[in-house]
């Protein structure tokens, strides 16, 4: 899929895909993709000036997303435009339905992630939160660096999941509590990730690859915290009580009761 970049008469956009198609992590015949449009930094150099452009340059986006017949369901949320695309699987021409956030973002070129975390301690909560779309091709990085094909697998059969980002980052937390083992039992695995999601008050999982624990705030249970973003909470963003019932439900099934608690 191709998806066009959009002019504006007064900025420049480059574009970035994330999102689960992006990551590899797509579900068969459902995906989302996250894509991130990076201002011109000509025009944007901080989060100040963008965060009191930002509803003009969303309304003029989706006013021209509406003109296109091929994107659906189009609306303006409070940080992106949201729209659904369909398409044709390769080889197969199954039918697929990729759910898209458009988000615009600051440019920070080159910077470093820490001088960037830097800035955000100072500023509002509002404003932090424009930063996530900036941080994406750490996001990225991290959950597409060296990890085994067994990891991605597990993500794919957890259907019945809190968001995908939020469950790609628990799964990797886990995985690190266990020891990175390059081979596992993909039933055991399950089984431990259903059992975690189960008891969403015990869930505390963070990491520091991007930035220190200076950085770390304080957050009651359940948290999975966005390793680029020390004050983002992706565990907030998830229906627990929702998850926590079909997650029970899931464990009273025949291969998880022969499962062990571990990846092993």
């Amino acid at each position: 899929m191709i998806l066009a970049v959009i002019p504006h008469p007064r900025f420049k956009y480059n574009d970035m895909y994330t999102g689960s198609t992006a990551k590899g992590t797509a579900i068969k015949g459902k995906s989302d993709v996250d894509l991130v449009f990076l201002l011109s930094r000509t025009e944007y150099q901080d989060i100040d000036n963008f965060y009191n452009d930002l509803p003009t340059i969303l309304g003029d986006i989706n006013d021209a997303l509406n003109t296109c017949p091929q994107f659906k369901n189009v609306r303006v949320l409070q940080r992106a435009v949201s729209f659904q695309i369909d398409c044709r699987e390769p080889g197969a021409g199954h039918a697929h339905v990729i759910d898209v956030d458009l988000l615009l973002a600051v440019n920070f070129g080159d910077d470093d992630i820490r001088s960037i975390h830097s800035k955000m301690r100072g500023t509002s909560e509002a404003k932090r939160n424009l930063y996530t779309p900036s941080l994406t091709k750490w996001q990225r990085d991290f959950i597409k660096k060296d990890r085994t094909e067994q990891l991605k697998k597990t993500n794919q059969i957890c259907k019945k999941s809190p968001s995908s980002f939020a469950l790609e980052l628990l799964i990797i937390y886990l995985w690190n509590q266990e020891g990175d083992p390059r081979l596992f039992q993909l039933t055991n695995a399950l089984k431990k990730v259903m059992e975690t999601i189960a008891d969403p008050n015990a869930i505390r999982a963070e990491f520091f690859d991007y930035y220190s624990k200076g950085f770390k705030q304080r957050y009651a249970a359940p948290y999975i915290i966005d390793p680029t973003n020390p004050y983002s909470n992706e565990a907030a963003k998830c229906r627990w009580d929702e998850i926590s019932r079909e997650a029970n439900q899931f464990l009273q099934k025949p291969l998880m009761r022969s499962a062990t608690s571990n990846f092993y």
